[in-house]
């Protein structure tokens, strides 16, 4: 059974993350990099993305990374703040094949902004049916990475089976030593 979850609220989860992780990793140092980033996930507005739209980006991901880890409180005041700082205005959308959903800010906003809000948006449906738990880091203690954890009982501990092995071969060198 799928999860009662809209595709567009899964997707813009799994951007953000995937956003995140490339910048730690140092993957997404460029403009260009934010350009085909958010041409993968087809995240519209950046196909003209400039340094400057790259660390406007920069400056909200750490709020956002901080979200994503916070309690149910803590993210609804911190979504507030990025709906106030950026003054969204949610509207219905259609666009690239994707059926209606809500875009918080106009096609002429600043893409960090709209990076931001969307990330918000997202994690704000989550604070509403009480959800967060959905917003995960991985298990492995050399790995930070960010995950939208899709199982239905909430159980996903690791962001790849590379990091599962990795521990468990780990943990039973630790017993068998």
């Amino acid at each position: 059974m799928p999860l009662p979850y809209p595709t567009e609220l899964i997707r813009s989860l799994e951007f953000i993350a995937d956003v995140c992780n490339r910048r730690r990793a140092g993957a997404l140092q460029t403009a260009a990099d934010l350009r085909a980033v958010c041409g993968e996930w087809r995240f519209p507005g950046a196909d003209a993305a400039t340094e400057a739209d790259a660390a406007a980006t920069w400056a909200h991901l750490p709020a956002v990374e901080t979200m994503w880890d916070a309690d149910r409180d803590t993210v609804a005041v911190a979504v507030n703040g990025i709906f106030d700082r950026t003054a969204a205005r949610p509207r219905l959308v259609q666009h690239d094949g994707l059926d209606w959903h809500l875009h918080g800010l106009p096609p002429t906003a600043p893409l960090a902004d709209a990076i931001a809000v969307d990330a918000a948006m997202a994690l704000a449906d989550l604070v509403r049916v009480d959800d967060l738990a959905r917003c995960s880091r991985c298990a492995d203690d050399r790995c930070e990475r960010m995950f939208v954890d899709l199982s239905r009982n909430r159980s996903r501990r690791f962001c790849s089976t590379t990091c599962q092995s990795r521990t468990n071969v780990a943990a039973f060198r630790r017993r068998h030593g």
